[in-house]
């Protein structure tokens, strides 16, 4: 059950809280841990998608985003990495990775 909560903190801060309030009423156990997983999981992926469009715009206006391209190659190895075990602290290693490609294609 702990891990359940865990899994689920880190689904609220990633998929939002109605999201979150949904997974809450899932009574069996099993079914919550997996549902939280694929949610926290298709989260992140969803977010590396919608940084891709917009770095492939910011390439169509010729503008350069050579580093925020190659910290956004990162993210897909690190997502299936923590897919595997779903440890916080890989969370807040990805986190961290997102705001950097954020603050990187924001000073472009």
């Amino acid at each position: 059950m702990v891990e359940t909560r865990k899994l689920l903190k880190l689904a609220k801060k990633i998929a939002g809280k109605n999201v979150h309030k949904r997974l809450k009423r899932i009574s069996d156990k099993d079914e919550l841990k997996e549902a939280t997983q694929y949610t926290i999981i298709s989260s992140l992926k969803e977010e590396y998608q919608n940084m891709e469009i917009e770095i492939k715009r910011l390439e169509h206006q010729m503008k350069d985003v050579f580093f925020a391209r190659n910290k956004l190659l990162r993210i897909p190895s690190k997502i299936r990495y923590f897919q595997i075990n779903f440890d916080e602290n890989e969370f807040d290693k990805l986190a961290r990775l997102f705001k950097s490609v954020r603050r990187e294609i924001e000073n472009v």
